[in-house]
């Protein structure tokens, strides 16, 4: 049998060639980060974790920055960029959940409230978040007919002026399934001009309350509203101390964001985009553009929908999506970076579990994204990309995925009707 007679030297020639010479793959050919979306995202994450702990070491920062240029490409120009924000999401640190440390006692997370010292003290599910890049926040579920009274005392102890509510009242009777009275929020403030309610020793009164569409556009009907702005006066009778002064109390109400969803399009020519931006514009212009410097802003939210309803989970999905955005909002315009992972794990830190779901963490990078293109700070074409198509390209699927996950669920603010809300009211309000 003759054998082939190979050229001198070319074994030597061909592991040269198999050690520097790399043919690209199908996938590589392409350019860009198509490479390997996966490996890639696992990389930056891997990086942004370390430079976080390396640099609250040395306490420089509590999050990590990226330039925006950087973070966008690498969330939005890969080839599965849902995938990979759902792959970073789950990559995550959850936090300690500390009702699972006391679950025995009970199931909320002890927030001590203390204002008389001659009655035992109480706790309800809120905590303090911050402050973060110049804010501080009080997260909290909503109130409930057991509930409301702390709700007030923690108002009055922690000496809270601004309260933005993302859920509404008796939201949880969309979900008759799993409808619960006493797990529902109750309206807990007064909504008719010179209106009082009473809950044990507070009195709280409503001054001047608008159904609105946008800041300078008042709803004519409850069907039309989006969200509800309502100035409140609030009064501790206080048996030992009689000379109590009053507080007053903003209250912003938003009434289209379901449960565990996304902000709900309130016309016709609307996008996801266009609603979550104009909420968190309406949210600053009436509620936080006024905020006293150092008071705490209280979100609340109540879980309800029939894929997240348990009592510990309330206060976490809506709220924490809020915080977060209102964060990475304000480091982009103060610092032109974003640090979405290590603002979702600070907040995490504080309130475990904030953030619930892959679709509500892509919802906040789309978010500031559509902010960081708004403002200038992301270019209209980068790495040879048109920003707009990689973005639209995301919310068409997270749009898609919501319609696998959910029911369609039409949210409005007539849901339950003024007579019936007169019924609902706790007795001591008049």
């Amino acid at each position: 049998m003759n054998r082939q007679r190979l050229p001198p030297h070319y074994q030597q020639q061909q592991q040269l060639q198999n050690n520097y010479v790399q043919f690209p793959t199908p996938n590589q050919a392409k350019g860009g980060f198509h490479e390997n979306p996966n490996r890639l995202i696992r990389c930056v994450k891997n990086r942004e974790k370390t430079l976080r702990k390396k640099l609250d070491s040395k306490k420089l920062t509590s999050i990590a920055d990226l330039k925006v240029d950087r973070w966008f490409l690498t969330r939005f120009s890969i080839e599965t960029p849902y995938a990979g924000l759902q792959e970073e999401f789950a990559s995550l640190e959850t936090g300690v959940s500390q009702w699972t440390q006391t679950s025995r006692v009970n199931s909320y997370i002890a927030t001590p409230l203390g204002i008389n010292a001659y009655r035992q003290l109480k706790v309800i599910n809120a905590q303090k978040i911050g402050p973060l890049f110049g804010r501080e926040y009080v997260a909290s579920e909503g109130p409930t007919t057991s509930s409301v009274y702390d709700f007030w005392t923690l108002i009055w102890q922690e000496d809270i002026g601004r309260v933005l509510s993302v859920n509404f009242p008796y939201e949880e009777r969309l979900y008759p399934s799993i409808y619960d009275q006493a797990k529902e929020t109750i309206q807990y403030w007064p909504i008719v001009a010179g209106e009082t309610m009473i809950f044990k020793p507070f009195h709280i009164t409503c001054i001047e309350s608008t159904m609105k569409v946008a800041p300078f556009v008042e709803a004519a009907t409850p069907r039309e509203m989006v969200y509800r702005v309502t100035r409140l006066r609030l009064f501790y009778q206080n048996p030992v101390f009689p000379d109590q002064p009053t507080r007053d109390i903003l209250h912003f109400c938003y009434y289209r964001w379901p449960d565990g969803r996304l902000p709900i399009p309130w016309s016709n020519g609307d996008c996801h985009s266009e609603t979550g931006l104009s909420l968190f514009d309406a949210a600053n212009f009436e509620l936080i553009a006024t905020m006293p410097p150092g008071q705490p802003l209280l979100v609340h939210c109540h879980a309800v929908s029939e894929k997240f309803f348990l009592p510990f989970l309330t206060g976490l999905g809506r709220t924490g999506v809020f915080i977060a955005v209102d964060v990475a909002i304000r480091q982009l315009e103060q610092a032109q970076t974003v640090g979405i992972a290590g603002i979702v794990e600070k907040v995490r830190e504080t309130r475990a579990r904030s953030v619930m779901n892959p679709w509500q963490y892509t919802y906040i990078n789309l978010l500031i994204a559509e902010k960081a293109l708004q403002l200038g700070i992301l270019p209209p074409n980068i790495g040879g990309y048109s920003s707009r198509v990689l973005i639209d390209r995301v919310w068409q699927e997270i749009n898609d995925e919501l319609n696998r996950q959910f029911s369609p669920v039409q949210m409005i603010a007539s849901t339950t009707p003024p007579q019936q809300q007169q019924e609902d009211r706790p007795s001591g309000s008049k």
